[in-house]
């Protein structure tokens, strides 16, 4: 089995770049470059040294990153970051600041998406994607005032066995704007609470997660870096769809 084409899930790092309010964005600056003498093509080393968060970009939460007990990236197994996806298509939920319910999902999703969220060791898939399109206003304020997911989709997904969720916004639960900047909103952080509380990843400011939407088998790969003791990290996302030869 190979893979038919590949789709980027990632938003690139760059300075400037969209960032949870109040963290550290993204800075690179060069370390060395340095022309190497007595060569014909005039070659120059060049390496540069980079500044960011474990939550910039495209990045994977670890439940350490909200639980002092919990998993830390370095002790999650490698393959919870590669496998099948289902992807849920909630656009037409996804309003500014606006609340996703479960009746959302429940009523819009195919049954037959829906029915293959569980185990693997069941057969079934246990990375889900939800689409909201709000990865089109990346980089600039409304990408703030993103939708976010009530306490009852994050119960519902970990009860039916998902272990990864994504999701194409600055996260799931509700970003206060600038001013207000480190506060606790009003939902405060209940789909953090829940599936980092029980042992699950997020994975956040994915883009393009429509372009894995249709009836062949998709795969995805969120694989962080090998930092240990990390509570999160960036990744570079991408998805593919199973094709035979």
């Amino acid at each position: 089995m190979l893979p038919s084409s590949i789709v980027d899930l990632s938003h690139p790092l760059q300075d400037p770049m969209t960032c949870y309010p109040g963290d550290a964005g993204f800075k690179m600056k060069s370390a060395c470059n340095f022309p190497i003498p007595n060569t014909p093509s005039q070659m120059v080393i060049v390496t540069h040294e980079l500044t960011l968060s474990t939550h910039t970009g495209t990045h994977v939460d670890a439940p350490f990153h909200f639980f002092s007990d919990g998993a830390k990236l370095s002790e999650i197994p490698l393959d919870r970051f590669v496998g099948r996806v289902v992807v849920l298509d909630v656009r037409h939920a996804a309003h500014e600041r606006g609340r996703i319910d479960w009746v959302d999902v429940d009523t819009a999703c195919n049954k037959a998406s829906l029915e293959q969220i569980g185990p693997r060791s069941e057969g079934k898939v246990d990375i889900v994607l939800l689409w909201t399109g709000w990865d089109a206003h990346w980089d600039t304020p409304t990408y703030y005032a993103h939708p976010y997911f009530s306490r009852e989709v994050a119960e519902s997904l970990r009860n039916m066995g998902a272990q990864v969720v994504g999701m194409d916004t600055l996260g799931p639960d509700e970003t206060p704007g600038d001013s207000e900047a480190g506060e606790v909103n009003n939902e405060g952080f209940a789909v953090h609470e829940v599936l980092l509380g029980s042992g699950r990843i997020i994975c956040e400011n994915l883009r393009g997660i429509g372009a894995l939407v249709g009836d062949e088998e998709v795969w995805i790969s969120m694989v962080p870096l090998s930092v240990r003791g990390s509570d999160g990290s960036p990744v570079r996302a991408y998805g593919w769809r199973q094709q035979s030869y």
